[in-house]
């Protein structure tokens, strides 16, 4: 008895571990299938803070066919990145609205 219970832990410790391993590889490939690159360097302009919605947001879902587009600033480069997974247009003011 004791050996069928060993056998039986062994096996579900297996699988608990197989089914970790297969998982998580589908959990990174789901951000980078989700953000795509709009263009290189596409400038400060494209995603001005003032311009509701930014530019990189309208010209992602009409040129590209996402659902959005963030913009990401490394150093002085400003990336825009359409994103085809989620639509994340916020208010720019919404913060101000939702106080009072």
């Amino acid at each position: 008895m004791t050996m069928a219970t060993k056998l039986v832990s062994s096996f579900a410790v297996f699988f608990i571990l197989f089914l970790v391993i297969f998982e998580v590889p589908e959990i990174e490939a789901q951000d980078t299938e989700c953000l795509v690159e709009y263009g290189g360097d596409v400038g400060f302009a494209f995603c001005a803070p003032l311009i509701y919605p930014p530019f990189c947001y309208t010209r992602c879902r009409e040129d590209k066919g996402s659902k959005g587009g963030i913009c990401v600033s490394e150093g002085n480069k400003v990336k825009c990145l359409c994103d085809f997974c989620h639509d994340n247009l916020k208010p720019p003011f919404d913060q101000i609205l939702s106080g009072i």
